[in-house]
């Protein structure tokens, strides 16, 4: 089968990857391989068959008929002073067209930053029903697009600090 992996905050396209069950049975060796899709040299692979449970993953490249746009919408995102407190609003909007004749299926990862200093606070708005760890701020969809279907999700948070403070968000 196969499946789609994106992180559009740090790549615009999508990852389209095999996974192999009952591999053990193609007499597989560990080693380089030269992957082929559609009758298309894709490119180079490794096949590390020591490691591997009962499902082979293959990693087949990027797919350039899955369209990802991930940006900032100003409207939406904001700076304030508020005191000795600075109030930094962020809102991200993440659009996926799936571009293929067939319906495909798509992990989208995206993240909120955490923080790990007791004066900076950040408080999560919007996730679009992601599954969300607030531990480590990471958002999961898993979203099932059908042929030229286009879906939206947006990312909204609040990060409070001391105006003194310089932060990084990107």
């Amino acid at each position: 089968t196969f499946s789609h992996k994106a992180v559009p905050k740090l790549d615009k396209d999508a990852f389209l990857l095999a996974n192999i069950v009952g591999w053990e049975d193609l007499d597989l060796v560990p080693g380089p391989t030269n992957v082929y899709f559609a009758d298309t040299y894709v490119g180079q692979s490794y096949i590390n068959t020591r490691n591997v449970g009962d499902t082979l993953r293959l990693s087949f490249g990027r797919d350039n008929r899955i369209s990802i746009a991930r940006k900032k919408l100003e409207e939406f995102s904001d700076k304030k002073v508020i005191g000795n407190n600075r109030k930094d609003t962020y809102v991200y909007e993440i659009t996926v067209k799936n571009n293929r004749d067939i319906p495909v299926v798509i992990d989208l990862f995206d993240q909120v930053p955490i923080s790990q200093d007791s004066d900076i606070s950040v408080s999560v708005e919007e996730t679009s029903s992601a599954i969300y760890n607030e531990t480590t701020g990471k958002l999961v969809w898993k979203v099932n697009l059908a042929p030229s279907e286009i879906k939206k999700y947006k990312i909204g948070f609040t990060i409070k600090y001391p105006k003194d403070k310089k932060i990084q968000v990107r």
